[in-house]
């Protein structure tokens, strides 16, 4: 378990989505346990968690929009929703076919991990949706699940089987990839490569570090069944070389507090991961920083930087979307 630096959130009241252009529910952080000085300096001691809506069925892959407004998807609603502190909630995209993970690209085109579409979409300039992978060979992609996007403007994503196992969160289907796997893809060259990483059983997460030589990605295949502790929970760390091949697969970190799911690196270096309610923060080698925990199951992490150059993180899970307070910034 996570012990060292534990804060917990304590979240006083809900209001209607109608409110919220208005004002947000917010609570202090409870300190449980002696916070570490490393954890401090990401997280201010009077550091605020708002509730920003409360009324989806189930929040991943948010992504913070050029005019400072937030997406998010509602998977179960088969929608995509958008907040801002002027307009609150609105919906953004219906149907959404199943929208998980959100990126935006170099060009600033907004991408999607699509359960529905089976595929890695793009939105272009009109508004439109355009496919851009949905085979791996001539084998359809299981259900997309979270992405990235590299400073060459490759497509780093994971393609679990939950999206079509889950009748709930897309149009079902036959896995036939041959298993759940992780890939990077180039838009230029059109040329998808299955990632070489036999440590990760069901990747989920996936992030970079900011240096981009090294991979993190969550393997979350206790999600297939939360009663086999023997099945992987782990957050997996990759080297990447300047041809972009991976090696040095490496545990750094058990994760014990449920599902391994979303991950997200900060300026520092400092990977954050989801797991139960837990957010779980470890130092480049791994080392523990710190964990919070919040009132209902978190999914994925966000960070961005307010017009009055606050620092903030979105966190979506459970019917939520989330805001806290923190000290540092996302990666540029």
């Amino acid at each position: 378990m996570f012990k060292q630096g534990l804060l917990a959130l304590v979240v006083a009241g809900s209001l209607s989505s109608q409110a919220f252009a208005e004002t947000h529910p917010t609570a202090d952080f409870k300190v449980a346990t002696k916070t570490s000085e490393a954890l401090q300096q990401l997280i201010p001691a009077q550091a605020k968690l708002e509730i920003l809506e409360s009324n989806a069925k189930w929040s991943e892959g948010p992504l913070v929009l050029k005019d400072n407004s937030v997406i998010w998807s509602d998977i179960v609603n088969n929608r995509v929703l958008q907040w801002s502190e002027k307009e609150g909630t609105t919906t953004w995209l219906y149907p959404a076919q199943f929208h998980n993970g959100h990126a935006m690209d170099n060009k600033g085109h907004i991408l999607a991990a699509s359960h529905g579409k089976r595929a890695i979409e793009r939105q272009e300039t009109d508004g439109s949706w355009r496919v851009l992978v949905d085979l791996y060979e001539d084998k359809k992609l299981n259900s997309p699940n979270d992405l990235i996007v590299d400073k060459e403007g490759e497509i780093w994503f994971t393609d679990p089987t939950f999206g079509i196992l889950k009748k709930e969160e897309g149009y079902g289907g036959n896995p036939v990839a041959g298993g759940e796997f992780s890939y990077r893809y180039n838009p230029e060259t059109q040329k998808i490569v299955r990632l070489n990483t036999p440590e990760v059983k069901t990747p989920n997460g996936i992030a970079l570090s900011p240096d981009q030589k090294t991979l993190y990605i969550a393997d979350s295949q206790l999600g297939h069944n939360p009663n086999d502790n023997s099945l992987r929970h782990h957050l997996v760390a990759y080297d990447i070389d300047n041809n972009k091949n991976l090696s040095n697969g490496r545990d750094l970190a058990n994760i014990t507090t449920g599902v391994p799911d979303g991950i997200a690196v900060d300026e520092k270096g400092n990977i954050w991961v989801t797991g139960g309610e837990y957010i779980h923060i470890f130092a480049p080698d791994g080392k523990e920083i710190g964990s919070i925990k919040l009132p209902t199951t978190v999914a994925n992490i966000i960070f961005n930087q307010l017009p009055n150059g606050k620092n903030v993180a979105y966190i979506t899970g459970s019917n939520t979307l989330y805001r806290l307070e923190v000290a540092v910034q996302g990666i540029k």
